[in-house]
């Protein structure tokens, strides 16, 4: 664990995040204001877990997050551990959804089908319940219940001061619940792998209706505004009445989405595999845009968006963390984390959502490491400059074209890259900034035509890289390099022809003219048989066109019942 700083005063409208993505409705919303820029204020090491996309949640002066085989506890302002679970012996499973924390317990679900409570002022056991199956759904507590969902194919109601199921029975679907659940309005709406959006009574357990989707969310769950279901699969997102889950609207996006949107109420946020995050009104009939031009995030998303005020923050792939004005999509900060020193890798991923609480924002990336940033934390660090091209000293030829580049990094409060300038011999340079590796690229001695220009002057050329990190520090770096005459032009690189089955701009995949063909498969066999439903993991779907399908078997498995028709069914309440 590193301090950087004790104490850090917080100003404003400050607010807690007891549960995954700040409420049951699931909007990821919070009206905490933030006030950027902002700096790393700790940072505090637990076990290394790749894509734990688990958040931390805060209460008080507490933060607890879970990480592989633990639940930690750490100290807000310093960054300090107060307790973990267990605390002698790791579980002999891992952790993998954000806990939650109600009337001093902490809930969070395990590998070993335990729904566990524990004190928070402690961290001490309490009490668990027993499912059927490993829990990755993240726990939402609403009016003294928790629920949660299983990979036992069901959705539990547990009373969260006893420990006692409410339900006479779990809600049953299908297949897993893993990715999420919204309540609000009496309702818990939760997706399935089986394909099938669920809307269920709160208080009885009983189902109310059901819509079949396109397909079965993998990294998306259902979120609750006001009256309004919202849920995203594939490139569509998806508008339902809360009550009837009747279908009031959907929207084509550009791209994938990425993860479960954000909602402010007025405006929804949805971030995609385009590296893009949209936004959209909701105060029509149909969804209209609000941004002139989507925020350019610069990595891929790996996590939900979180609405703090009138700022949306965002972490993605090699530790990339965004905020964007929400009114515009305007960039207003980026810091990208780089992985703790024993890691074994150059970068680290960031695939759980920011929690923004109390003055601070919190990112867990898998390295194991919690991050704190707040507005007060100190930073007279300017932003440092490695493995710069060419390399300080050495020789090169003076054919053009060739490439002037550099890591630019910063530890406090991230590399400002507005304020950023390259330049050669004092001439401005135009690059471009991979911002999930930290590198501005120049490309010199290209015209405009592509074609290589004149040759530079043989001897001694400067490179200046200037600018500033967001707390204002100067960043000016010079190095040298020498244009030898006698020196071979560096190999150009080549481009392979041939068909591609990609977009070369947003990198989607084709549309393939037969969808019950592989595009990359012989059209002479059939497509690749389906998976069976529950009982029948080992047999596979019927074969593809062609009649030789991989591992031909039934529809479902032993046991597996037919599935839903692809329409909203109003269920009625059993008595």
């Amino acid at each position: 664990m590193v301090a950087l700083c004790s104490l850090i005063p917080s100003a404003g409208y400050t607010e807690n995040c007891l549960m995954g993505r700040y409420s049951p409705d699931q909007r990821s919303y919070t009206p905490e204001h933030l006030q950027l820029p902002i700096a790393l204020n700790w940072d505090f090491t637990s076990t290394k877990f790749a894509g734990n996309m688990a958040s931390p949640v805060v209460d008080g002066n507490k933060c607890v997050f879970s990480c592989g085989d633990r639940i930690y506890a750490v100290d807000l302002e310093s960054g300090k551990m107060l307790w973990r679970y267990p605390g002698d012996q790791p579980l002999n499973n891992t952790v993998k959804c954000t806990p939650a924390i109600s009337d001093g317990s902490v809930y969070f679900g395990s590998g070993d089908g335990n729904l566990y409570c524990i004190d928070e002022e402690t961290g001490k056991f309490q009490w668990a319940y027993q499912t059927r199956g490993p829990i990755r759904c993240p726990p939402v507590v609403y009016e003294g219940v928790v629920y949660v969902g299983t990979d036992d194919n069901s959705v539990y109601a547990i009373d969260s001061g006893s420990g006692e199921a409410i339900w006479r029975k779990p809600f049953t679907t299908k297949d897993d619940v893993t990715c999420g659940i919204a309540v609000s309005l009496g309702m818990v709406v939760v997706s399935s792998m089986d394909g099938n959006l669920y809307g269920i009574s709160a208080s009885t357990g009983a189902l109310r209706w059901y819509y079949r989707l396109p397909s079965a969310p993998i990294h998306t769950s259902p979120i609750i505004s006001e009256s309004l279901v919202i849920m995203a699969v594939g490139d569509t997102v998806y508008g339902f009445t809360a009550r009837s889950g009747q279908m009031r609207w959907l929207v084509n996006m550009p791209a994938e989405v990425a993860a479960t949107p954000a909602c402010d109420g007025d405006v929804l946020y949805v971030a995609c595999r385009d590296k893009k995050v949209y936004a959209y009104k909701l105060n029509g009939r149909q969804p209209a845009v609000k941004w002139t031009a989507p925020a350019d995030f610069g990595a891929l998303p790996l996590s939900s968006p979180v609405v703090a005020d009138d700022t949306l923050y965002i972490t993605g792939s090699k530790g990339v963390v965004g905020a964007f004005a929400a009114v515009d999509g305007a960039m207003k900060w980026r810091y990208i984390i780089g992985p703790s020193a024993d890691f074994g890798k150059v970068y680290t991923d960031a695939a759980s959502s920011p929690t923004i609480a109390n003055g601070n924002l919190l990112v867990l990336t898998d390295d194991g490491v919690l991050h704190c940033f707040a507005s007060g934390a100190p930073d007279s660090e300017k932003p440092q400059v490695f493995a710069m091209k060419p390399q300080n000293g050495y020789a090169i030829s003076d054919v053009p074209p060739f490439k002037i580049s550099a890591i630019v990094y910063d530890i406090g409060s991230g590399v400002d890259f507005s304020t950023v300038n390259l330049s050669l011999d004092g001439l401005s340079l135009d690059y471009d900034v991979d911002f999930s590796t930290s590198t501005i690229t120049s490309i010199y001695g290209l015209s405009t035509e592509g074609k290589p220009v004149k040759k530079l002057i043989s001897g001694v050329h400067t490179v200046s890289l200037v600018g500033k990190d967001y707390a204002g520090n100067v960043m000016d770096e010079q190095w040298i390099f020498f244009a030898d005459s006698r020196l071979p032009p560096p190999k150009q690189p080549t481009v392979a022809t041939g068909k591609r089955t990609r977009d070369p701009v947003t990198g989607q995949p084709g549309v393939n003219p037969n969808p019950n063909q592989n595009p990359n498969q012989n059209p002479n066999w059939g497509g690749q048989g389906g998976r069976g439903s529950r009982g029948g993991y080992d047999r596979g779907g019927r074969g593809g066109y062609g009649g030789r399908g991989s591992n031909p078997g039934g529809d479902y498995g032993p046991g597996g019942p037919p599935p839903m028709p692809p329409t909203t069914q109003p269920m009625p309440t059993p008595r």
